[in-house]
Protein backbone atom coordinates (compact mmCIF):
# COMPACT_ATOMS: atom_id res chain seq x y z
CA UNK A 1 0.00 0.00 0.00
CA UNK A 2 1.48 3.38 -0.72
CA UNK A 3 0.56 6.75 0.89
CA UNK A 4 -2.31 7.75 2.07
CA UNK A 5 -2.63 10.34 -0.86
CA UNK A 6 -3.59 7.50 -2.92
CA UNK A 7 -7.01 7.51 -1.27
CA UNK A 8 -9.36 10.15 -1.83
CA UNK A 9 -11.46 10.91 1.23
CA UNK A 10 -14.80 12.33 1.07
CA UNK A 11 -17.45 12.92 3.64
CA UNK A 12 -21.43 12.64 3.09
CA UNK A 13 -23.58 14.95 5.31
CA UNK A 14 -26.58 13.11 7.56
CA UNK A 15 -29.44 15.09 8.83
CA UNK A 16 -32.41 14.60 11.02
CA UNK A 17 -36.12 14.70 9.43
CA UNK A 18 -35.93 18.97 10.58
CA UNK A 19 -32.89 18.93 8.02
CA UNK A 20 -30.18 19.73 11.28
CA UNK A 21 -27.15 18.34 10.39
CA UNK A 22 -25.70 15.61 12.84
CA UNK A 23 -23.28 14.58 11.28
CA UNK A 24 -20.75 13.10 8.43
CA UNK A 25 -20.23 9.93 7.27
CA UNK A 26 -16.01 9.24 5.78
CA UNK A 27 -15.90 7.10 2.63
CA UNK A 28 -12.56 6.23 0.62
CA UNK A 29 -11.91 5.23 -2.73
CA UNK A 30 -8.19 3.72 -3.08
CA UNK A 31 -7.11 4.70 -6.42
CA UNK A 32 -4.60 2.14 -6.52
CA UNK A 33 -6.70 -0.69 -5.92
CA UNK A 34 -5.22 -2.65 -2.78
CA UNK A 35 -6.24 -6.32 -1.64
CA UNK A 36 -6.07 -5.03 2.00
CA UNK A 37 -8.99 -3.95 3.41
CA UNK A 38 -7.17 -3.42 6.91
CA UNK A 39 -5.03 -1.10 5.69
CA UNK A 40 -7.34 0.90 3.82
CA UNK A 41 -9.82 1.40 6.84
CA UNK A 42 -6.32 2.42 9.41
CA UNK A 43 -5.36 4.77 6.70
CA UNK A 44 -8.83 6.42 6.96
CA UNK A 45 -8.90 6.07 10.33
CA UNK A 46 -5.39 7.28 10.98
CA UNK A 47 -6.60 10.14 8.54
CA UNK A 48 -9.94 10.76 10.87
CA UNK A 49 -8.37 10.66 14.58
CA UNK A 50 -4.70 11.97 14.33
CA UNK A 51 -4.34 13.89 10.83
CA UNK A 52 -7.65 15.40 9.46
CA UNK A 53 -8.98 15.44 13.65
CA UNK A 54 -12.55 14.91 14.45
CA UNK A 55 -13.03 18.62 15.28
CA UNK A 56 -12.46 19.16 11.53
CA UNK A 57 -13.56 16.08 9.91
CA UNK A 58 -17.09 16.06 12.09
CA UNK A 59 -16.96 19.48 13.07
CA UNK A 60 -20.09 20.12 15.64
CA UNK A 61 -21.77 16.59 14.80
CA UNK A 62 -20.57 12.66 14.78
CA UNK A 63 -18.12 11.17 12.37
CA UNK A 64 -19.33 7.47 10.84
CA UNK A 65 -16.48 5.66 9.59
CA UNK A 66 -16.76 1.93 8.34
CA UNK A 67 -14.27 -0.93 10.10
CA UNK A 68 -13.73 -3.59 8.48
CA UNK A 69 -14.03 -7.26 9.34
CA UNK A 70 -10.34 -7.77 9.66
CA UNK A 71 -10.59 -4.85 12.57
CA UNK A 72 -12.94 -6.92 14.87
CA UNK A 73 -10.41 -9.09 16.75
CA UNK A 74 -8.58 -5.98 16.96
CA UNK A 75 -11.53 -4.70 19.10
CA UNK A 76 -9.77 -4.45 22.31
CA UNK A 77 -7.29 -1.79 20.82
CA UNK A 78 -9.80 1.24 20.32
CA UNK A 79 -9.50 3.86 22.56
CA UNK A 80 -10.90 4.60 25.80
CA UNK A 81 -13.79 6.54 25.71
CA UNK A 82 -12.65 10.21 24.95
CA UNK A 83 -14.03 10.10 21.91
CA UNK A 84 -16.76 7.79 22.32
CA UNK A 85 -19.93 10.70 21.63
CA UNK A 86 -18.43 11.70 18.61
CA UNK A 87 -17.17 8.29 16.71
CA UNK A 88 -20.01 5.71 15.06
CA UNK A 89 -17.94 2.52 13.59
CA UNK A 90 -19.98 1.47 10.77
CA UNK A 91 -20.20 -2.35 9.67
CA UNK A 92 -18.65 -3.29 6.70
CA UNK A 93 -21.70 -5.39 5.05
CA UNK A 94 -19.44 -8.57 4.95
CA UNK A 95 -19.34 -8.82 8.40
CA UNK A 96 -21.21 -11.82 9.75
CA UNK A 97 -23.34 -12.24 12.72
CA UNK A 98 -20.98 -14.72 13.91
CA UNK A 99 -19.88 -15.52 17.99
CA UNK A 100 -16.90 -13.60 17.37
CA UNK A 101 -18.54 -10.78 15.53
CA UNK A 102 -21.06 -10.55 18.30
CA UNK A 103 -18.70 -10.74 21.46
CA UNK A 104 -16.29 -7.79 19.40
CA UNK A 105 -19.32 -5.47 19.11
CA UNK A 106 -20.62 -6.03 22.61
CA UNK A 107 -17.40 -5.13 23.40
CA UNK A 108 -16.49 -2.20 21.49
CA UNK A 109 -20.23 -1.33 23.04
CA UNK A 110 -19.19 -1.55 26.69
CA UNK A 111 -16.57 1.18 25.90
CA UNK A 112 -19.35 3.67 24.74
CA UNK A 113 -18.79 3.68 21.01
CA UNK A 114 -22.11 3.00 18.99
CA UNK A 115 -22.27 1.06 16.23
CA UNK A 116 -24.12 1.12 12.82
CA UNK A 117 -25.15 -1.72 10.44
CA UNK A 118 -25.01 -0.40 6.55
CA UNK A 119 -27.23 -1.59 3.66
CA UNK A 120 -29.97 -3.73 6.03
CA UNK A 121 -32.42 -5.15 3.57
CA UNK A 122 -35.63 -7.56 3.77
CA UNK A 123 -34.50 -11.16 5.33
CA UNK A 124 -31.51 -10.08 5.62
CA UNK A 125 -29.09 -12.67 7.58
CA UNK A 126 -27.46 -10.37 9.82
CA UNK A 127 -30.27 -9.86 12.02
CA UNK A 128 -28.62 -11.29 14.40
CA UNK A 129 -26.60 -8.07 14.68
CA UNK A 130 -29.56 -5.91 15.13
CA UNK A 131 -28.86 -6.08 19.55
CA UNK A 132 -25.57 -4.90 19.29
CA UNK A 133 -25.53 -2.43 17.36
CA UNK A 134 -27.19 1.16 17.90
CA UNK A 135 -27.97 2.48 14.47
CA UNK A 136 -29.11 0.97 11.08
CA UNK A 137 -29.08 2.32 7.45
CA UNK A 138 -31.39 1.73 4.82
CA UNK A 139 -30.60 1.46 0.94
CA UNK A 140 -33.61 3.60 0.34
CA UNK A 141 -32.83 3.06 -3.75
CA UNK A 142 -33.24 -0.76 -3.39
CA UNK A 143 -36.48 -1.07 -1.97
CA UNK A 144 -39.98 -0.43 -3.01
CA UNK A 145 -42.10 1.77 -0.75
CA UNK A 146 -43.92 -1.44 0.53
CA UNK A 147 -40.58 -3.02 1.02
CA UNK A 148 -39.51 0.19 2.66
CA UNK A 149 -42.67 0.66 5.56
CA UNK A 150 -42.50 -3.38 5.78
CA UNK A 151 -38.59 -2.89 7.02
CA UNK A 152 -39.10 0.36 9.09
CA UNK A 153 -42.08 -1.49 10.78
CA UNK A 154 -39.83 -4.59 11.56
CA UNK A 155 -36.73 -2.53 13.00
CA UNK A 156 -38.73 -0.14 15.32
CA UNK A 157 -38.90 -3.38 17.35
CA UNK A 158 -35.48 -2.84 18.22
CA UNK A 159 -33.34 -0.24 20.48
CA UNK A 160 -31.67 1.69 16.80
CA UNK A 161 -31.81 5.09 15.37
CA UNK A 162 -33.12 4.38 11.44
CA UNK A 163 -30.67 6.05 9.07
CA UNK A 164 -32.89 6.17 5.38
CA UNK A 165 -29.39 6.63 3.04
CA UNK A 166 -29.02 6.56 -0.55
CA UNK A 167 -32.01 9.71 -0.95
CA UNK A 168 -31.47 10.92 -4.47
CA UNK A 169 -34.09 14.19 -4.38
CA UNK A 170 -36.16 15.83 -2.03
CA UNK A 171 -39.72 14.76 -3.56
CA UNK A 172 -37.80 10.64 -2.19
CA UNK A 173 -36.83 12.44 1.37
CA UNK A 174 -40.71 14.01 1.79
CA UNK A 175 -41.83 10.34 1.18
CA UNK A 176 -38.91 8.56 3.17
CA UNK A 177 -39.82 11.78 6.39
CA UNK A 178 -43.28 10.58 5.95
CA UNK A 179 -42.25 7.36 7.29
CA UNK A 180 -40.92 8.49 10.39
CA UNK A 181 -36.99 7.36 10.01
CA UNK A 182 -34.23 9.24 12.53
CA UNK A 183 -31.54 10.01 9.72
CA UNK A 184 -31.46 10.46 6.37
CA UNK A 185 -28.84 10.91 4.36
CA UNK A 186 -27.95 11.14 0.14
CA UNK A 187 -27.30 13.44 -2.70
CA UNK A 188 -30.58 15.65 -2.05
CA UNK A 189 -28.46 17.27 1.08
CA UNK A 190 -25.20 17.83 -1.59
CA UNK A 191 -22.55 16.06 -3.03
CA UNK A 192 -19.70 14.50 -1.07
CA UNK A 193 -17.32 16.41 -0.36
CA UNK A 194 -13.64 15.77 -1.05
CA UNK A 195 -11.07 16.21 2.19
CA UNK A 196 -7.29 17.36 1.34
CA UNK A 197 -5.39 14.55 2.65
CA UNK A 198 -2.11 15.22 4.57
CA UNK A 199 1.46 14.52 3.32
CA UNK A 200 2.53 13.51 6.55
CA UNK A 201 4.46 9.72 7.38
CA UNK A 202 5.63 7.88 10.32
CA UNK A 203 7.91 5.21 10.78
CA UNK A 204 6.88 1.73 10.77
CA UNK A 205 9.74 0.20 12.32
CA UNK A 206 9.59 3.14 15.64
CA UNK A 207 5.51 1.96 15.34
CA UNK A 208 5.99 -1.34 15.60
CA UNK A 209 8.58 -0.92 18.66
CA UNK A 210 6.41 1.60 20.54
CA UNK A 211 3.29 -0.69 20.18
CA UNK A 212 5.49 -3.46 22.02
CA UNK A 213 6.32 -1.21 24.63
CA UNK A 214 2.54 -0.30 25.06
CA UNK A 215 1.66 -3.90 25.20
CA UNK A 216 4.13 -4.71 27.85
CA UNK A 217 2.90 -3.72 31.50
CA UNK A 218 6.35 -3.48 32.61
CA UNK A 219 6.73 -0.19 30.54
CA UNK A 220 8.04 2.84 31.71
CA UNK A 221 6.09 6.12 30.41
CA UNK A 222 9.80 7.40 30.12
CA UNK A 223 10.33 4.29 27.78
CA UNK A 224 6.88 5.03 25.82
CA UNK A 225 7.88 8.97 25.31
CA UNK A 226 11.72 8.21 24.03
CA UNK A 227 10.57 6.37 21.15
CA UNK A 228 7.88 8.76 20.35
CA UNK A 229 11.03 11.38 20.74
CA UNK A 230 12.20 9.51 17.93
CA UNK A 231 9.34 10.37 15.02
CA UNK A 232 8.41 13.99 14.40
CA UNK A 233 5.35 12.87 12.95
CA UNK A 234 3.82 10.78 15.82
CA UNK A 235 5.10 13.62 18.20
CA UNK A 236 3.13 16.02 16.21
CA UNK A 237 0.00 13.81 15.75
CA UNK A 238 -0.72 13.07 19.31
CA UNK A 239 0.24 16.94 20.58
CA UNK A 240 -2.75 17.74 17.87
CA UNK A 241 -5.01 15.00 18.58
CA UNK A 242 -4.90 15.67 22.82
CA UNK A 243 -5.30 19.75 21.82
CA UNK A 244 -8.53 18.97 19.88
CA UNK A 245 -11.97 20.33 20.56
CA UNK A 246 -13.22 16.81 21.25
CA UNK A 247 -11.16 16.38 24.26
CA UNK A 248 -12.02 19.60 25.95
CA UNK A 249 -8.96 20.31 27.76
CA UNK A 250 -9.57 23.51 29.82
CA UNK A 251 -5.65 24.22 29.13
CA UNK A 252 -3.92 23.33 26.29
CA UNK A 253 -1.28 20.60 26.25
CA UNK A 254 2.14 21.57 25.35
CA UNK A 255 4.93 18.96 26.17
CA UNK A 256 5.25 14.78 25.23
CA UNK A 257 5.13 13.97 28.90
CA UNK A 258 1.32 15.77 29.59
CA UNK A 259 0.22 14.18 26.11
CA UNK A 260 1.24 10.50 26.84
CA UNK A 261 -0.46 10.73 30.35
CA UNK A 262 -3.53 12.37 29.68
CA UNK A 263 -3.99 10.17 26.40
CA UNK A 264 -3.37 6.81 28.41
CA UNK A 265 -1.94 3.56 27.40
CA UNK A 266 -5.27 2.42 26.14
CA UNK A 267 -6.15 5.01 23.99
CA UNK A 268 -2.30 5.24 22.47
CA UNK A 269 -2.48 1.43 21.52
CA UNK A 270 -5.08 2.24 19.30
CA UNK A 271 -3.33 5.51 17.72
CA UNK A 272 -0.15 3.56 16.87
CA UNK A 273 -2.06 0.22 15.81
CA UNK A 274 -3.83 2.54 13.08
CA UNK A 275 -0.29 3.89 12.11
CA UNK A 276 1.30 0.66 12.09
CA UNK A 277 -1.33 -0.85 10.04
CA UNK A 278 -1.51 2.07 7.68
CA UNK A 279 2.49 1.49 6.85
CA UNK A 280 3.20 5.16 5.72
CA UNK A 281 6.15 5.89 4.68
CA UNK A 282 9.29 7.68 6.65
CA UNK A 283 10.72 10.86 4.72
CA UNK A 284 12.05 12.51 8.34
CA UNK A 285 14.84 10.35 9.56
CA UNK A 286 17.61 12.59 7.43
CA UNK A 287 16.76 15.58 9.79
CA UNK A 288 16.24 13.47 13.10
CA UNK A 289 19.11 14.09 14.21
CA UNK A 290 19.36 17.94 14.19
CA UNK A 291 16.42 17.84 15.32
CA UNK A 292 16.88 15.67 18.58
CA UNK A 293 19.95 17.90 19.14
CA UNK A 294 18.09 21.05 18.72
CA UNK A 295 14.92 19.74 21.48
CA UNK A 296 17.47 18.35 24.11
CA UNK A 297 19.92 21.45 23.99
CA UNK A 298 16.34 23.45 24.57
CA UNK A 299 15.49 21.34 27.34
CA UNK A 300 19.06 21.35 29.12
CA UNK A 301 19.58 24.60 28.63
CA UNK A 302 16.16 25.73 30.51
CA UNK A 303 17.31 22.82 33.13
CA UNK A 304 20.80 24.78 33.68
CA UNK A 305 18.22 28.39 34.02
CA UNK A 306 16.19 27.29 36.06
CA UNK A 307 13.47 27.09 33.63
CA UNK A 308 10.52 24.84 34.32
CA UNK A 309 8.58 22.77 33.22
CA UNK A 310 12.07 21.89 31.34
CA UNK A 311 9.80 19.42 28.80
CA UNK A 312 8.29 22.49 27.15
CA UNK A 313 11.80 23.30 26.10
CA UNK A 314 12.05 19.96 24.69
CA UNK A 315 9.16 20.05 22.59
CA UNK A 316 9.93 23.85 21.50
CA UNK A 317 12.99 22.85 20.09
CA UNK A 318 11.06 19.69 18.40
CA UNK A 319 8.31 21.93 16.72
CA UNK A 320 10.74 24.49 15.92
CA UNK A 321 12.16 21.91 13.03
CA UNK A 322 8.40 20.16 11.92
CA UNK A 323 8.66 22.37 8.85
CA UNK A 324 11.77 20.95 7.29
CA UNK A 325 10.60 17.58 9.00
CA UNK A 326 7.21 17.33 7.35
CA UNK A 327 7.85 19.04 4.30
CA UNK A 328 4.65 21.55 4.46
CA UNK A 329 4.92 25.88 6.00
CA UNK A 330 5.37 25.99 9.97
CA UNK A 331 2.66 28.50 10.41
CA UNK A 332 0.42 26.21 9.36
CA UNK A 333 1.51 22.84 11.05
CA UNK A 334 2.10 24.68 14.73
CA UNK A 335 -1.44 26.70 14.10
CA UNK A 336 -3.13 23.41 13.43
CA UNK A 337 -1.86 21.74 16.57
CA UNK A 338 -4.04 25.01 18.90
CA UNK A 339 -0.56 24.80 21.04
CA UNK A 340 -0.66 27.68 24.01
CA UNK A 341 -0.28 31.35 23.00
CA UNK A 342 3.31 31.57 24.75
CA UNK A 343 4.96 28.64 22.60
CA UNK A 344 2.97 30.12 19.24
CA UNK A 345 4.60 32.83 19.94
CA UNK A 346 7.93 31.52 20.69
CA UNK A 347 7.99 29.72 16.96
CA UNK A 348 6.06 31.96 14.54
CA UNK A 349 6.90 35.66 15.74
CA UNK A 350 9.99 35.13 17.98
CA UNK A 351 8.36 36.40 20.91
CA UNK A 352 9.00 35.31 24.77
CA UNK A 353 11.08 33.93 26.90
CA UNK A 354 10.84 30.37 25.20
CA UNK A 355 11.90 32.09 21.86
CA UNK A 356 15.01 33.51 23.96
CA UNK A 357 16.33 29.74 24.81
CA UNK A 358 14.96 28.79 21.35
CA UNK A 359 17.33 31.33 19.61
CA UNK A 360 20.11 30.84 21.77
CA UNK A 361 20.49 27.36 20.85
CA UNK A 362 20.22 28.62 16.63
CA UNK A 363 23.51 30.59 17.54
CA UNK A 364 24.93 27.86 18.72
CA UNK A 365 24.12 25.84 15.85
CA UNK A 366 25.47 28.73 14.11
CA UNK A 367 28.58 29.22 16.09
CA UNK A 368 27.72 32.48 15.83
CA UNK A 369 30.33 32.99 18.98
CA UNK A 370 30.12 37.08 19.24
CA UNK A 371 26.71 36.99 19.27
CA UNK A 372 26.70 33.81 21.85
CA UNK A 373 29.11 35.71 24.51
CA UNK A 374 27.19 38.88 24.74
CA UNK A 375 24.17 36.85 25.93
CA UNK A 376 23.26 36.29 29.63
CA UNK A 377 22.34 33.11 29.03
CA UNK A 378 26.29 32.15 28.12
CA UNK A 379 28.68 30.43 29.95
CA UNK A 380 31.83 29.70 28.88
CA UNK A 381 32.57 26.79 31.21
CA UNK A 382 28.60 25.38 31.13
CA UNK A 383 27.62 25.49 27.13
CA UNK A 384 29.97 24.11 25.63
CA UNK A 385 28.94 20.85 27.90
CA UNK A 386 25.39 21.46 27.80
CA UNK A 387 25.27 21.27 24.22
CA UNK A 388 27.83 18.40 23.84
CA UNK A 389 25.50 16.52 25.78
CA UNK A 390 22.69 17.31 23.77
CA UNK A 391 24.88 15.98 20.74
CA UNK A 392 25.69 12.80 22.94
CA UNK A 393 22.06 12.26 23.37
CA UNK A 394 21.03 12.80 20.30
CA UNK A 395 23.81 10.39 18.48
CA UNK A 396 23.25 7.70 21.35
CA UNK A 397 19.33 7.82 20.29
CA UNK A 398 20.01 7.57 16.77
CA UNK A 399 21.97 4.47 17.45
CA UNK A 400 19.21 3.05 19.04
CA UNK A 401 16.85 3.56 16.22
CA UNK A 402 19.48 1.82 13.89
CA UNK A 403 18.82 -1.54 16.46
CA UNK A 404 15.35 -1.54 16.39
Amino acid sequence: MGSLNQLCITRLTFCDSDLIRRGFELTYHDTQHTANSLEVSAKVASFTLLDYGLDQAGESGKVLLTITKAWLPNASTLPAAKIQDRLVLQLDEDISPDPITLNALHHIRSKGFQVALTNYTINDPRKALLSEVDIVKINCQKLMPCDLKRLYAELKGYSVALMAGQIENWQMFEQVRAAGFDLYQGSFLGKPELLDTPKNSTNRILLVKLMTLLFDDKSSIQEIEKVIEQEPTLFYRLLKFVNSAAYQLPNKIDSLHQAVIYIGTETLRTLVAILVWAKDDHKAYTVLPQILTRAKSCELLAKELGLAPSERYFTLGFLSMLDVALDQPLDKLILSLSLPEEMQNALLKDEGSLAEVLNFVRQWEKANWEILQQNQMFSSESTPELMQQAQHWAQETEKEMQNI
